[in-house]
C-alpha cells in the first residue's frame, strides 16, 4: 500500500510470547491502540499482517510483521507562512516555542494568525497536509512549548500519558510578592468563578486541581517561582498563585499589576515524556522570553 507524506505507521515484529494472540490483541494490549483508532484502520483495510490487509480476529506468529497505517486527514485551517521556533521535530512529534499574543488554535472568528496556521505551513513545506493535533494547549498571552502530535497514535499515546500522570509540564512565571516558603504544594480544587464564563477560582465545587511550585529568586517586590502542573486545569497556574497572595505580574483577571509588562508572566518551559513510538524519554527546554527577560532585568 502506497504511503503518501504526512501519512503514518505503526509496525511491530510479533514476539515469542505473542504467538497465537489475535491482531486485535496485539493493538490493543500490545501496542496500546484505543479502540476507535483500530476500528478506523480495519473500516479502510489499513491494519496489514505481512504487507497484506487482515482481519483483527486473525492469529499471529513470531516472526510476522503487524503494521497499522494512518492517513492523513484534511483540514479546513489555512497554512500560512509565519517565524516560529521549533524546539524538537520527528516523524511523531513537533515541539513548537508559541510566542505570547497567539492563539493555539483558529476561532470562527480569528481564522488566520494562529500557531496551528504556521504549523500546517511548515508541514505544507514537508509534503504533508494533516491536521493539527496539539497535545495541550497554552492561552493566548501565555508563551512557550506546545507539543503537536502528527498522527493520531502519538496523540493518543502522549494524552493518555497526561492522564495516569506520566507527563511532566513546568511553567515559570513572575509573581508579586517576595514568596516566602521556598517551595510548595497547592492542592485546591478550581472552577468557573461566579458570574464569570472565563474567570477560573479557588472553590469547593470544582475540580481537583494539584500544583507545585519552587520559588527560584526573589526580587525587590516579585519573586520567580517554577510550577509543576500534576492536573491541568484552565487557568491553573493563574488561580493557584493568585489563592497563595502571589498574583502573575500582568495578570489583571486575577488581582496582577500589569505596569511592567502587559500580559501574564508565564511560559511553558518544560515538558518531558516517553516518546510515544521508541518509549524513550524525551526531555524539552524552552528559554525564557524577551519580555520576562526585560522585567527580571529591571527587577534586579
Amino acid at each position: 500500500m502506497e504511503q503518501k507524506p504526512g501519512d503514518a505507521r505503526i509496525k511491530k515484529c510479533i514476539d515469542e510470547h505473542m504467538d497465537g494472540w489475535t491482531v486485535e490483541r496485539v493493538l490493543r494490549q500490545g501496542l496500546g491502540v484505543s479502540r476507535s483508532l483500530m476500528r478506523s484502520a480495519k473500516r479502510k483495510g489499513n491494519i496489514l499482517l505481512n504487507g497484506i490487509p487482515v482481519k483483527t480476529n486473525v492469529s499471529v506468529k513470531p516472526g510476522e510483521v503487524l503494521e497499522l497505517l494512518m492517513v492523513t486527514r484534511g483540514t479546513s485551517i489555512i497554512p500560512q507562512k509565519m517565524v516560529l521556533e521549533f524546539i524538537y521535530e520527528d516523524q511523531d512529534l513537533l515541539a513548537v516555542n508559541k510566542p505570547p499574543g497567539m492563539l493555539v488554535h483558529p476561532l470562527t472568528t480569528e481564522t488566520t494568525g494562529t500557531l496551528a496556521n504556521g504549523v500546517l505551513y511548515h508541514w505544507l513545506g514537508q509534503g504533508a497536509t494533516d491536521c493539527f493535533r496539539p497535545v495541550h494547549r497554552l492561552d493566548r498571552d501565555t508563551s512557550g512549548m506546545v507539543l503537536v502530535a502528527k498522527n493520531p497514535y502519538a496523540q493518543q499515546q502522549l494524552q493518555r500519558q497526561m492522564n495516569q500522570g506520566l507527563f511532566t509540564r513546568r511553567y515559570l512565571a513572575l509573581v508579586e510578592g517576595r514568596c516566602q516558603s521556598p517551595r510548595g504544594v497547592i492542592n485546591a480544587p478550581i472552577g468557573l468563578a461566579e458570574g464569570s464564563i472565563i474567570k477560573r477560582a479557588v472553590t469547593a465545587s470544582g475540580k481537583p486541581a494539584l500544583s507545585r511550585y519552587t520559588v527560584l529568586r526573589r526580587f525587590a517586590g516579585a519573586s520567580l517561582v517554577c510550577v509543576e502542573l500534576e492536573t491541568g486545569r484552565t487557568h491553573q497556574v493563574r488561580v493557584h498563585m493568585a489563592h497563595l497572595g502571589h498574583p502573575l505580574l500582568g495578570d489583571t483577571l486575577y488581582g496582577g499589576d500589569d505596569s511592567q509588562i502587559k500580559r501574564q508572566a508565564l511560559h511553558c518551559a518544560y515538558l518531558a515524556f516517553r516518546h510515544p513510538g521508541s518509549g524513550e524519554p524525551v526531555k524539552l527546554a524552552c528559554p525564557l522570553p524577551a519580555d520576562m527577560r526585560k522585567v527580571m532585568k529591571v527587577l534586579l
